[in-house]
């Protein structure tokens, strides 16, 4: 069984609910949407989030540093079952850091979500930036 296409418009209700309350540096509205037990990665290397207290130091600290203009999600891939939803989307997140010009930050993002029943949750979530020093079409670096 496959998610109906009301249950993916449900997925992308939160996506853009998570987009919106990290530009507007909503932690409240952030807590609505993650999940008690988010887990996952961010792009820097200490960037790891397990449990609801890492997650809320890590939303901290990346509004302390930047004023996020925008996120913006394409090429959007939802599948799931039940519950359940798994996703895959380009992330570009547009950020001013003070007293320079904007910024982008053009990654890729992979999602889990649960049905609570009233509302999707964001259980993990992982947003990378691809490998500069790795040619396209090649598997490794170097290669």
């Amino acid at each position: 069984m496959t998610l109906s296409d009301s249950q993916k418009a449900e997925v992308r209700a939160t996506m853009e609910a998570y987009a919106s309350a990290y530009k507007n540096k909503d932690i409240k509205g952030l807590l609505t949407v993650f999940s008690p037990d988010i887990c996952g990665f961010g792009s820097g290397p200490d960037e790891i989030v397990l449990g609801r207290a890492s997650f809320v130091r890590q939303i901290k600290r990346d509004i302390s540093q930047a004023t996020v203009n925008s996120v913006v999600f394409s090429d959007t891939q939802i599948f799931g079952e039940g519950r359940v939803a798994w996703l895959m989307t380009k992330t570009a997140i547009g950020f001013t850091l003070a007293g320079e010009k904007m910024q982008t930050l053009k990654g890729r993002s992979t999602m889990v979500m649960r049905n609570t029943g009233s509302r999707w949750q964001i259980e993990q979530i992982h947003f990378s930036l691809p490998y500069g020093g790795q040619k396209e079409g090649q598997s490794f670096p170097g290669a």
